[in-house]
């Protein structure tokens, strides 16, 4: 359903119903008009119009712009007629118009017409009562135009909640359909606008890079530089050059024309910190003016160099603790913590685990021109409940495994990379036959029934593993794995 600044265009058809109804009532032509001054419903000689403007200095456009209701008993009334571009053949003996309105303001017009010299007269006898009822038909359709903004609203609303179920949220690399990470996408997509400091928290390998970049590529800078900086690769003796460049000759193997540093790099574009957490505590200072100040002095240069860049951090540390035992100043934290974003890691979001197999293995199929592969039941329901302690980094290393090493079109079982098969049996069950035995039926039962999954699901999954569906039940019950 669209939805326009009035909207009773796009209840037309409702309209000329209610134009009909008005004339089998009333015994006299009906015309409705829109704010744009189109005829959108008509009885009698303007049935044939609907769709069309009404002419240049007409009543009914007088009635619009004063949002006032009128009368004319006759179009021998020169002041009301004069400036009608058809007054010189114009059929209508009396009319009457009514503004529509939505919240005070006039979004169209409902009129009656006499085209006879006893509608004519009816008209103007009864012109007090006509008054009346056009105020009521015209209160009953604003009335509908509410409905129709309730309905847009409500359906607007199931479409997005059918869309974070069904389909799928995309923001630069990053896609899914889990409802947190939606959020968190659309957060982000929210903040981009803005130069607003971002902090971006996550396990290693969620896509922290991915997501800043998204954040840039978004923003009114976007067609500037996206400078990063992995603040553990850099050593603290060479962390001020790096970061603020230094003049030519201020030290021994300085380049001889000088260097531009990262913060001049990223001039009116983005500066991305990686793993700003094992910045060492000593370093955090000289970061903080830069980023306080706006500027930067070259290493040999005493001279501020004012720099215009949008900080964004990321870090898989836990920055508190590290505020806690003194490993990470408290005023740096607050002034990268302006925005918080928090990426969740891959497995607590495994309605997402699917895109990402599927996305992946397109991608790594076409590039090593695999054809049309596809993943085998068994080993999706395998991939959907492997825990990624390496979370998307990891799946997507294992996808390129997998599509290299395929011996057919379907990936199965076989193709899983040693290294995972290993690390799942490093994790594997203990204790005593009983509890290892119930560890791993646990095990086996999600990867057939996923939490949530449906009556048809539960039936098929009963079959494949020759039980009654009731003893699935008592199970899913005994596991907690509704």
């Amino acid at each position: 359903m669209k939805k326009s600044g009035s909207g009773i265009a796009y209840i037309q058809p409702f309209v000329q119903e209610y134009a009909e109804t008005i004339t089998d009532v009333l015994e006299i032509a009906v015309t409705i008009i829109d704010d744009q001054g189109v005829r959108i419903g008509g009885t009698g000689l303007h049935a044939a119009s609907i769709g069309q403007p009404i002419p240049d200095g007409a009543f009914f456009r007088e009635v619009l712009a004063t949002g006032e209701p009128g009368f004319i008993p006759g179009t021998g009334d020169n002041s009301a007629c004069k400036n009608c571009t058809t007054a010189f053949c114009c059929q209508e003996l009396a009319t009457m118009g009514f503004p529509i309105k939505k919240h005070g303001q006039t979004v169209g017009v409902i009129g009656v017409i006499a085209f006879t010299a006893g509608q004519r007269d009816r008209l103007t006898r009864n012109s007090a009562k006509f008054f009346v009822f056009l105020g009521h038909m015209s209160s009953l359709l604003e009335s509908k135009l509410f409905m129709l903004d309730d309905q847009w609203r409500l359906q607007h609303q199931v479409q997005e909640v059918l869309e974070t179920i069904n389909g799928k949220y995309v923001f630069g690399g990053l896609l899914g359909r889990d409802a947190t990470f939606v959020q968190l996408l659309q957060k982000a997509q929210q903040v981009a606008i803005s130069n607003a400091t971002v902090l971006i928290r996550g396990e290693s390998g969620t896509g922290k890079e991915l997501l800043a970049k998204a954040i840039h590529a978004e923003s009114g800078r976007k067609d500037q530089p996206f400078v990063v900086v992995n603040c553990p690769s850099i050593p603290e003796n060479l962390f001020e050059s790096e970061l603020f460049g230094y003049e030519a000759g201020s030290f021994t193997g300085a380049s001889k024309g000088g260097k531009k540093g990262k913060f001049e790099l990223a001039d009116k574009g983005t500066l991305f910190l990686d793993e700003i957490g094992d910045l060492p505590l000593a370093l955090q200072p000289k970061l903080l003016r830069a980023i306080q100040e706006r500027s930067i002095e070259r290493i040999g240069s005493t001279q501020p160099l004012p720099v215009d860049v949008r900080i964004i951090a990321a870090t898989n540390r836990n920055l508190e603790k590290m505020m806690q035992e003194g490993g990470f100043r408290e005023d740096f934290y607050y002034r990268l913590n302006v925005i918080p974003l928090t990426i969740p890691p891959l497995r607590s979001r495994p309605a997402d685990i699917p895109l990402y197999l599927d996305h992946f293995l397109e991608n790594f199929a076409r590039k090593l021109n695999r054809g049309n592969l596809r993943i085998e039941e068994s080993l999706r329901r395998w991939l959907v409940n492997y825990p990624w302690p390496g979370n998307i980094r990891q799946l997507e290393h294992a996808l390129e495994y997998m599509v290299t090493m395929a011996r057919g079109e379907i990936l199965a079982l076989r193709e899983l990379p040693a290294n995972l098969l290993a690390d799942q049996g490093e994790r594997g069950f203990s204790g005593s036959l009983e509890e290892q035995l119930a560890e791993y039926e646990k095990q086996l039962l999600r990867t057939y029934v996923a939490p949530g999954a449906s009556l048809a699901v539960k039936k098929k999954a009963a079959e494949q593993l020759k039980i009654s569906l009731a003893t699935l039940y008592r199970k899913l019950d005994k596991y907690q794995l509704h």
